[in-house]
């Protein structure tokens, strides 16, 4: 790869921002990489230190060399389908900044719906600012789902003690992080050390060290001395869900690169999911809800494994392109 000016009998124009982002995303187009002038825009952005749309307000700003040279470096990742993602370290989710590695798998926009649904059955019954809360995360990889669980429930809080606040004159109590984080519990496990470890980063970059734990063990294993067995108001879980039959499909960048152990779920790719739906009425309370993605594929299995766990009011959510994605299943109240 290229990525020095040429010097023939006329010297060329300098390697701007503007030249870098018309070369880039050829070269990667031509290599098969997905969406390959995003991920040129995003590299880039990356390298010079500014935000995608400064590319756009500032395209003759030329780099540094040191800058040329870790962009060569990134590019020539990149066209070998290493995730863009790994590639800068950071990725955002839900709304938050996360820090991201090759022992994590990339966080997802169709896992939104976890958090969405998460934060939904959380506040589905009285004032949430009263209502002290238990939420376990099993596979949390980056702690994405926890993470996000945990500032959307703190907004809401929030944003329901200012308004009491502000109905209540100036004598009323003010809305503070603090309170909004009183009394919510979350709990996230995950086997690799590796990923606790980042984890735990991601927890302590959002502030969040009071509310989320994150300890090291196989899924509910990691709960034993917890003292949380029957406490639970929400069982959240995105495991491994993809099928050998189903792994030679899986595109490149994410077969090649991202962990083989948050990917594949075994011969029908249920092996964790099933585990997951198991220990599910051990750990909820009554009427607590369990909440687990899965393959678009699995949408009966994963209903039949729920009402052999003795789960009630199981239904399969769908994603926003309209798959099959989300369990739900309650233990009884």
């Amino acid at each position: 790869m290229y990525l020095r000016p040429r010097y023939d009998s006329v010297v060329t124009e300098p390697w701007s921002i503007r030249r870098l982002r018309a070369w880039m995303s050829p070269f990667l187009a031509e290599r098969g990489v997905e969406s390959p002038q995003l991920c040129s825009d995003l590299l880039l952005a990356h390298v010079v230190g500014c935000e995608r749309l400064a590319l756009y307000l500032d395209a003759d700003r030329v780099p540094t060399p040191e800058q040329l040279s870790k962009l060569r470096e990134l590019v020539q990742r990149a066209g070998r389908h290493e995730p863009v993602q790994y590639l800068v370290g950071r990725w955002a989710f839900h709304g938050c900044e996360l820090e991201v590695g090759p022992a994590t798998l990339i966080p997802r926009p169709c896992t939104e719906l976890l958090v969405e649904e998460a934060v939904r059955c959380a506040t589905a019954t009285g004032e949430v600012a009263a209502t002290p809360l238990c939420i376990v995360d099993l596979c949390t990889g980056t702690g994405c789902v926890a993470i996000a669980v945990a500032r959307a429930l703190k907004a809401q809080r929030m944003g329901r003690r200012q308004l009491a606040w502000t109905g209540g004159g100036s004598n009323g109590p003010r809305a503070t992080e603090e309170d909004a984080l009183r009394g919510l519990r979350i709990v996230a496990t995950d086997v690799v050390p590796a990923a606790v470890e980042l984890a735990r980063r991601n927890v302590a970059a959002h502030r969040l060290e009071t509310v989320v734990e994150v300890v090291q063990g196989d899924l509910d294993g990691a709960l034993a001395d917890r003292g949380i067995d029957g406490a639970v108001d929400v069982l959240c879980a995105n495991p491994p869900y993809i099928g050998d039959a189903e792994w030679a499909d899986v595109p490149r960048n994410v077969r090649e690169w991202e962990p083989e152990s948050a990917l594949r779920g075994g011969i029908d790719g249920l092996d964790l999911v099933r585990r997951v739906i198991e220990c599910a009425p051990r750990l909820l309370r009554p009427g607590g809800v369990l909440l687990c993605e899965i393959a678009a594929s699995q949408e009966h299995a994963a209903l039949a494994i729920a009402a052999s766990a003795a789960l009630t009011d199981a239904v399969v959510l769908r994603d926003l392109e309209q798959l099959p994605r989300l369990l739900r299943a309650h233990r009884a109240a």
